[in-house]
């Protein structure tokens, strides 16, 4: 199956469009993300690529919302909301509270998303590494 493709994330993507345009609204799903992020702790060995991709889109909106870093294209920071007010879905394609296999659409869609705007992505992340230089 496509999870890009779905209904469901296609739902959340709308979503998206709302929220890209108001920074209250982007810092709020950051928190949210944050706090369900926390929740994961106790698997983190098994989800630490997620975590790391959730993370790196985390740092993404931050500097996005503060102005820091603005070289976002409008089709990536839509994906990256889209992809993070999919992960706060409790009940989507895989409703999150079924032990075990709850999160992997979650997984699959952050996967998916990351991949698929990589370069923007590597961009930020040169950008990142200049602030540390």
């Amino acid at each position: 199956m496509n999870y890009l493709k779905s209904k469901i994330f296609q739902n959340a993507l709308k979503k998206a469009a709302g929220i890209a345009i108001n920074p209250e609204k982007i810092s709020d799903l950051i928190g949210s993300v944050t706090n369900k992020m926390s929740d994961m702790d106790e698997n983190k060995k098994r989800v630490s690529g997620f975590i790391a991709q959730v993370g790196t889109f985390l740092r993404m909106l931050k500097a996005y919302i503060n102005g820091e870093y603005r070289q976002i294209p409008w089709r990536s920071l839509l994906m990256i909301i889209g992809s993070l007010i999919y992960f706060m879905m409790p009940l989507d394609l895989i409703p999150d509270f079924i032990p075990v296999t709850g999160f992997a659409d979650d997984i699959a869609i952050i996967f998916l998303v990351f991949n698929s705007i990589n370069e923007d992505i590597e961009a930020f992340l040169e950008f990142e590494q200049s602030l540390r230089n």
